[in-house]
């Protein structure tokens, strides 16, 4: 089978729509389990074929400079759509245990999916700026969480809530969190694609500019 860079991008962006359709699903109540179970299924499964893909491009192609990055680049991106997807099936169970809408998480999620759909944006454009956008961003959602975590964390001391209730809400708030990271990973693998620069442990680089 003859692979090419870009059956590689369109393989993951593929996977990409489906993992959107899992995290819209997740706090929508019209939505059920079934629904992101099967969607989980399939994203699982390019999951799968895309790591094929990468590691029989990389043996029988030899890539090098860019075509090698993106070969490494949707590799990684392929595991962080795929945790995305588990995080979306996690959400999915603990908001159905709930069963009715909390306006603080569906907020948050919107930002979230947000953040996700401007990660890929990033990767189908080759756009470095929306990559570093999306990693400032990633600031946003650590304090969304934040203020969640704590105004929830206070109704269950002042028994404004119960404890299962709040405790649930809290889950999915830091599942939602997690989601974000991921995007982030994403943006900053769309960096190294673009730039070759690795900035995942130099802050002085997230501009995605070499020296």
């Amino acid at each position: 089978m003859d692979i090419s860079p870009k059956d590689l991008r369109d393989h993951v962006l593929k996977m990409a729509s489906l993992v959107e359709a899992s995290l819209s699903g997740a706090l929508n109540l019209d939505k059920s389990m079934e629904d992101i179970f099967e969607l989980e299924r399939k994203i699982n499964e390019f999951h799968m074929l895309i790591d094929d893909a990468c590691f029989k491009y990389i043996a029988l192609k030899g890539p090098a400079a860019k075509d090698l990055r993106t070969a490494i680049a949707v590799m990684k991106i392929n595991a962080d759509l795929e945790r995305m997807g588990d995080q979306a099936l996690k959400i999915k169970r603990q908001y159905m245990s709930i069963g009715k809408e909390i306006l603080p998480l569906k907020n948050m999620a919107l930002e979230v999916n947000i953040m996700v759909k401007n990660a890929l944006d990033s990767f189908v454009r080759s756009n470095i700026k929306l990559a570093t956008d999306v990693i400032e961003y990633d600031q946003e959602i650590n304090l969304l969480n934040l203020y969640i975590v704590r105004n929830h964390v206070n109704m269950i001391k002042n028994n404004e809530m119960a404890f299962d209730e709040g405790y649930t809400i809290i889950k999915i708030s830091k599942n939602l969190e997690r989601i974000g990271d991921h995007a982030k990973n994403i943006a900053e693998d769309v960096i190294f694609l673009e730039s070759g620069s690795d900035i995942r442990h130099n802050p002085e680089f997230k501009t995605g500019k070499k020296d």
